[in-house]
């Protein structure tokens, strides 16, 4: 069953590199495909091991002179996140929910890598060291199925002018990319007047979380969320699963919603607050532009979408304890960035080309990964496993064997079917 396995997902591999083929050069393409098969491989971004797991016919020192000659190239890395997100588009659905958030990686004994900067580390808070940004995207559907689209690496000391910007242009990336009628996602740490004027402006469906001393118009004057608040009736409740590491715990809250309005300039654009409080606890504010017209869609939607802020963080979480983000050993500032997008290529693979094989490879792997043998293990972030057991399974596949398939020739008439395997 497992060199089955292994087959079908050398051609998942295969078929999404058939897809990439339009936006890349030959060259490209094929250092594109190797690190990410390397990255998937050998569950690490640092270079020398996967120029091991490739299985060249040169030596290592030579193969990574050829890889480094791809991913050192100034922006080449945004070329790969362009084709990567046009490759997964056809997954991303009216409805659907794409969700940003800034996160960073600590490199305090990397003294001599490009654009090393002061950032805090979001594990360990109010401590700061040398590091880098990053700015994270991923697309959530209505199955609460994820898909990481978009992860870029950025400095202050090396080019980058300010959070805010590098928000807007990741905002700008994703419309250029995703035609459809989908939901923005932000936490309150985007409760910024640049963004939320930009995003507002746009006049796309939205979802802000907003600080309490935010304010908006309601009823004709200006006034802070906390004290409009105040004045919501929560008349509606909701629960939510927080889920621990052992169990899930179910977590009540009261919720209401008011429109208020929103100025740029001299134009106001027509929005909803939704406050939501938990029964012994604190409150959230969430300012929103909702495609659903009665208030009790706004609030549920509001509230579900929000919901899904917990999957983003353990994508952070996952990408640097299983693929050893912060070990990454790149001097070069465009190689980082680069490797971090093919990064976000390998994850986009396991998490969306190889979702219609997770449960085959958790259920017939025979790979001993599943704990307790309950259906709860099916359910939750399956991805940390996933993950092992794509490595196992890729332990003695080269690089060489993932075959980049031919597209078939559409306009013919005649049936075709595309079998090189």
């Amino acid at each position: 069953m497992n060199k089955i396995l292994t087959k079908q997902i050398q051609n998942k591999l295969s078929l999404y590199f058939c897809k990439l083929n339009s936006h890349l050069t030959k060259p490209e393409l094929r250092c594109t495909r190797e690190i990410t098969t390397g990255i998937l491989k050998t569950g690490s971004v640092i270079i020398n091991q996967i120029a091991t797991a490739i299985g060249d016919s040169i030596n290592k020192q030579q193969t990574t002179k050829r890889l480094r000659n791809h991913y050192n190239k100034k922006g080449f890395f945004l070329k790969l996140l362009r084709g990567h997100m046009d490759c997964v588009s056809d997954t991303i659905h009216e409805g659907d929910y794409i969700l940003f958030d800034g996160s960073d990686i600590q490199k305090k004994y990397a003294k001599t890598m490009e654009g090393l900067d002061f950032v805090k580390d979001g594990d360990e808070k109010n401590k700061v060291g040398l590091g880098y940004w990053l700015m994270n995207v991923v697309h959530i559907d209505k199955a609460n199925k994820m898909t990481p689209l978009y992860n870029k690496l950025y400095s202050f000391d090396h080019g980058a002018k300010s959070e805010n910007n590098e928000a807007i242009e990741a905002l700008k990336e994703v419309d250029n990319a995703i035609s459809k009628n989908v939901t923005c996602v932000f936490d309150r740490g985007f409760d910024r007047q640049i963004i939320k004027d930009y995003v507002v402006s746009q006049q796309n469906n939205f979802i802000i979380r907003l600080k309490k001393n935010t304010k908006l118009i309601y009823k004709g004057k200006e006034t802070t969320v906390s004290t409009i608040g105040k004045k919501i009736p929560f008349f509606m409740e909701l629960t939510a699963n927080k889920r621990g590491k052992n169990k899930s715990k179910k977590i009540n809250f009261e919720c209401g919603a008011v429109k208020v309005k929103y100025r740029i300039k001299q134009r106001e654009f027509e929005l909803w607050l939704v406050a939501t409080k938990r029964k012994s606890g604190g409150k959230c504010w969430l300012l929103t532009n909702s495609p659903k017209h009665t208030i009790t869609e706004v609030i549920s939607e509001a509230f579900q979408a929000y919901g899904f802020r917990w999957k983003i963080e353990e994508y952070h979480r996952h990408i640097k304890s299983s693929y050893d983000l912060e070990n990454i050993q790149i001097k070069k500032f465009d190689g980082l960035q680069c490797m971090l997008a093919i990064l976000t290529i390998a994850m986009g693979i396991l998490y969306n080309t190889l979702e219609s094989m997770h449960l085959r490879l958790l259920l017939d792997s025979k790979i001993k990964i599943l704990d307790k043998n309950k259906v709860s293990e099916l359910r939750n972030f399956i991805y940390y496993k996933i993950s092992t057991i794509i490595k196992i399974l890729l332990a003695n596949v080269y690089t060489k064997h993932i075959i980049q398939s031919k597209q078939t020739q559409v306009d013919v008439g005649q049936m075709r079917l595309n079998l090189d395997f």
